[in-house]
């Protein structure tokens, strides 16, 4: 055990860009301008959920499965949105985008489509724990591919603000990769056997070695 290995993710967002947009260099620097933050959240932030649906081959002589076939696997990200803004409503009602009726008029149209279609986007989670003045860890979790698969009911009434939930589920990689999500961080503690920072803040003291009296 060891307490200097607990994160707080004290504040973060989730971000969009086009699908298969590059993955980002690390998790500090800045997302270039393909990106567009989603903004404030609620205060429960974002949630990551991975489901892995497998079943055990039976068999006459054991009851134990010699082994498991993997039928599907699920990587989801919920959060429930403040902002209400093109990228927001874009994403909420698959990808549907507003237009000026006529230049200057400050009348801005969009349609609802009859028929849903597919609006697959590039995903970003960004969240940073401040632990002290000389550790402050970033983590990043890229979505190269990912569809909105659920949205809350939004209510409008004067004691709430406008409020956007909706998940985005991980799709299939395209041809020639294999992955459905990149985690990047400058966090040491997601190594294994990891230093960690005493409380003195200088010295380190290694999880598989006692510290010194």
């Amino acid at each position: 055990m060891n307490s200097a290995l607990v994160r707080v993710p004290g504040t973060g967002e989730v971000s969009l860009a086009a699908p298969d947009t590059p993955e980002p260099p690390d998790a500090t620097t800045a997302l270039p301008a393909a990106w567009t933050g989603l903004g404030l959240s609620t205060p429960d932030g974002t949630t990551l959920a991975r489901k892995v649906e497998k079943e055990g081959t039976e068999h006459w002589q054991q009851l134990t499965p010699a082994r498991y076939i993997y039928k599907s696997q699920e990587l989801t990200v919920a959060s429930v949105f403040q902002e209400t803004k093109a990228i927001i409503l874009s994403a909420y009602f698959g990808g549907m985008t507003f237009a000026e009726t006529a230049t200057g008029s400050k009348i801005y149209r969009a349609e609802i489509s009859a028929i849903p279609k597919g609006d697959v986007r590039a995903l970003c989670i960004d969240w940073t724990d401040v632990v002290s003045s000389t550790e402050v860890y970033s983590h990043r979790l890229y979505l190269p591919r990912a569809e909105v698969s659920e949205t809350q009911d939004a209510q409008f009434s004067r004691t709430q603000e406008a409020r956007w939930g909706m998940t985005f589920a991980a799709l299939a990689p395209p041809k020639g990769k294999t992955f459905i999500a990149v985690w990047l961080t400058n966090d040491p503690a997601v190594l294994f056997g990891a230093p960690a920072v005493a409380s003195g803040g200088l010295d380190v003291i290694h999880e598989d070695q006692p510290a010194a009296d």
